[in-house]
């Protein structure tokens, strides 16, 4: 019966895409701002089928909400009880994916493992189901030339190598929003399985009352190896496995024991506390040919850091360094750059400016 009723779930999901495909007259996807999953912006109609399936079958208006207005706060690897077991750390951050392009909160993610030595023999040659992969993927000229299949290999096998050499005996994935509010923090705990090969029925038991976590923010669950929880208007997703599982539930009081004593906010508040950004108007010369740099600037307010700055030129990214935005290849006339800068609370602005060159 479970089987037929995903079968029938996949049919449902088919027969709306094929229907709003006809009502479009066959054209490409509808503009990705009218395929949302309430606060956020999706890609593709069938994500949001599923999304809206499990947060009706979770019963998602039910979850408890507030009015309450917060920024995040800076997340590092000395919350754990164990910072010493992480040999490895990765961060990330950027605008949030929401429909509504006015809000100015973000996404950080933090990622942490242990690592050990493996001991064990290095390959010496790929394996063969991955060999066969990866001609796959090249056009039939180049597999036909002995010389460049047999350096590509290598190159692909020194890489291999070195991806064996340690072992990940435990990891932690956190993922913390600043929603516009606190249903889009909810709404976010179901969006991050956005990518989820299980079934609808197996992530909407991953919000089963079962799972609920009396204490762990406005509303949380734990499901091992996840931990979710939302407190006002931000979201925490951790995932936890290994010899770092344990960290889960305690990084997640402590998470949201810090959110409960960051400051109650106004809208307006929340806008206030952006980084300010400052473009220059003409580009200048560099020493390498058809390459020109403007200059930028950006602060945050008193107590935060800047955490992520990214640049675009003509809505391709680019390089920045040392307060510069690199421009390849436009020798003369004029370009857009837009810049998107990201605070410790994760709180983001975008600038854009026309930029000279070559005048």
């Amino acid at each position: 019966m479970r089987r037929k009723r995903l079968i029938g779930d996949w049919l449902m999901a088919i027969c709306l895409i094929i229907i709003v495909a006809g009502l479009s007259g066959g054209t490409a996807l509808p503009d990705e701002r009218a395929i949302t999953f309430g606060s956020f912006k999706l890609h593709e109609p069938f994500l949001k089928i599923n999304l809206e399936a499990i947060a009706k079958k979770v019963d998602i208006e039910k979850w408890p909400k507030t009015n309450i207005l917060r920024a995040a706060l800076g997340i590092n690897k000395d919350l754990l009880s164990n910072p010493e077991l992480v040999t490895r750390e990765l961060t990330s951050h950027g605008l949030g994916p929401f429909a509504d392009q006015t809000w100015i909160g973000g996404v950080g993610k933090w990622s942490w493992d242990n690592l050990v030595k493996n001991t064990e023999p290095l390959p010496t040659e790929l394996p063969p189901e991955r060999k066969e992969k990866l001609l796959a993927h090249l056009s039939p000229e180049l597999r036909d030339d002995a010389n460049f299949v047999e350096e590509y290999l290598r190159r692909k096998l020194v890489r291999y190598r070195k991806s064996k050499m340690f072992l990940v005996t435990g990891s932690i994935r956190v993922s913390v929003c600043v929603a516009p509010n606190s249903t889009g923090a909810n709404e976010f705990l179901i969006y991050q399985k956005r990518g989820s090969s299980l079934p609808i029925e197996a992530i909407a038991h991953e919000f089963s009352e079962s799972k609920r976590w009396e204490g762990l923010g406005t509303i949380g669950f734990v499901a091992p190896p996840m931990v979710m929880f939302a407190r006002d208007n931000i979201a925490v997703v951790i995932d936890a496995r290994g010899k770092l599982a344990r960290e889960a539930v305690p990084l997640a009081l402590k998470i949201d024991s810090l959110i409960k004593k960051q400051p109650v906010l106004t809208y307006e508040q929340v806008f206030a506390r952006r980084p300010s950004i400052t473009i220059g108007e003409r580009a200048e010369k560099t020493d390498l040919a058809e390459q020109e740099t403007v200059s930028y600037e950006v602060s945050a307010p008193k107590g935060q850091n800047i955490v992520s700055v990214r640049a675009y030129v003509d809505g391709r990214q680019t390089g920045v360094k040392d307060g510069k935005v690199y421009i390849v290849g436009k020798k003369e006339g004029k370009v857009k750059v837009k810049l998107t800068a990201t605070t410790s609370e994760l709180l983001c602005r975008s600038v854009e400016q026309e930029v000279i060159i070559g005048e």
